[in-house]
């Protein structure tokens, strides 16, 4: 299962023109029925940020099925917090929107009306 692990993932990694020399390993316990992560180890950070900028080109491979894939870069737990906390940020300020706004019909034209809140 490795080696078909591995085979993917270099597989996936020509795709987008880097063949470097990567260690990969599936991350978490075995739960029934979810794909876990996998982790994928460069020698260097610099290969590491030219696979991060290449991967935004997988889902434009149509020849393979590559659109549900994610490829994040390593954060510290610090790091992890603040995203974490920044991406909480974005979607209530996303959601505060949503509901500040109704629709209002007025002479057949739809507008969009801000609401006090």
């Amino acid at each position: 299962n490795d080696e078909e692990l591995n085979a993917k993932v270099d597989e996936m990694l020509q795709s987008v023109g880097e063949k470097p020399r990567v260690e990969v390993c599936r991350v978490g316990q075995k739960p029934g029925g979810v794909t876990r992560p996998v982790k994928v180890t460069t020698a260097s950070s610099t290969i590491a940020d030219q696979l991060l900028v290449k991967s935004r080109k997988l889902c434009l491979l149509e020849k393979y099925n590559y659109k549900k894939v994610y490829v994040n870069p390593d954060r510290s737990p610090e790091e992890r917090e603040q995203r974490r906390v920044l991406v909480k940020e974005v979607k209530r300020l996303s959601d505060c929107q949503r509901r500040k706004r109704k629709r209002d019909t007025i002479s057949g034209m739809v507008r969009c009306v801000q609401c006090s809140v």
